[in-house]
């Protein structure tokens, strides 16, 4: 394991203009050599936790695959966001990611054509935005996209008018049972986005699963947690939130006092996750990532590859 540090990249929209340096760790595989396909992994807004991104970077380095684990809190002397997700936003957490992409494609020790993005909860949101095309034009000529996208648990109420994508895979992995972050929004986004011309989404949906589903045990209460899962939104091209329920849009810091009066929530529910939940979810992401050439120790079982736009398990 290595510690790294980058300053974020800055572009234009009002969450994301600030200058920050974050810190990370990258993660190599020992079993293989290099050049090695390197996935990129945003927090939730729990933060970095040995059993969620720790235990990640290390299935993914078991199955010959490097890990950048991105602390996007820290270097802005924040530890958690569940209570107060202005505190640091997706956005900014997509311009970490990016930063991270351009320090990977500069190691020679990583695939420069192998380098994707993966989170979950609030970094599911970085990590689908990292996705939509348009997003691109904010980035000030920073031109770099990443080769894939993982989406675990994502929130999905505010959605890219267009949600054309660069063409890039898509994998969004939901919990059925989701209270948080709701997985029938998510398939929306993912059908507007194959809709939009993008054929290389696949959705898989653990009916019985929870959000958090890394955490093993009971589910617990998080009765602190802004729940935005009834705020649904557009975002236009310009960056403004289009809310329907008030018939209008608006720029962003209005959009989040807009909210907060509105439609946010407190409370919802995670965890109750079991090993074998786990090690299956898991099969399933490297069985994907493998079906994209990321991966050199472990062969992809063709059984555990979703083959169709909507997978229930």
């Amino acid at each position: 394991m290595e510690s790294v540090s980058f300053d974020t990249l800055t572009f234009d929209h009002p969450a994301a203009s600030r200058p920050a340096r974050v810190s990370g760790t990258l993660h190599l595989p020992m079993q293989a050599a290099p050049p090695f396909s390197c996935m990129v992994l945003l927090t939730s807004s729990a933060g970095v936790q040995r059993h969620r991104e720790h235990y990640y970077a290390q299935a993914l380095n078991e199955a010959g695959i490097a890990a950048l684990i991105v602390d996007s809190f820290t270097g802005r002397g924040v530890r958690r966001t569940v209570a107060d997700q202005t505190l640091v936003s997706g956005a900014q957490m997509e311009g970490d990611a990016f930063a991270a992409l351009a320090l990977l494609r500069s190691d020679p020790r990583i695939d420069p054509q192998r380098i994707g993005v993966m989170g979950v909860s609030k970094g599911g949101v970085a990590t689908l935005n990292a996705a939509i095309a348009v997003r691109q034009l904010w980035r000030r000529g920073f031109a770099e996209v990443f080769d894939l996208h993982v989406a675990i648990c994502p929130g999905a109420t505010a959605q890219h008018r267009d949600p054309t994508t660069h063409g890039r895979p898509i994998y969004f992995m939901l919990a059925g049972r989701d209270d948080y972050t709701p997985a029938p929004l998510a398939v929306d986004y993912a059908e507007r986005m194959r809709a939009a011309g993008n054929g290389r989404i696949r959705v898989k949906i653990y009916s019985g699963a929870h959000h958090g589903w890394e955490s093993i045990g009971p589910v617990f209460d998080i009765k602190d947690a802004e729940n935005w899962s009834c705020c649904t939104n557009f975002i236009e091209n310009d960056g403004n939130h289009y809310v329907v329920a008030a018939d209008r849009a608006m720029p962003e810091p209005e959009y989040q006092a807009w909210a907060r009066r509105h439609c946010v929530t407190r409370g919802a529910r995670a965890g109750g996750g079991t090993a074998e939940l786990k090690a299956r979810a898991t099969a399933d992401l490297l069985a994907f990532l493998g079906s994209h050439g990321f991966g050199v120790a472990k062969q992809p079982q063709a059984s555990a590859i979703p083959s169709g736009n909507i997978v229930s398990a």
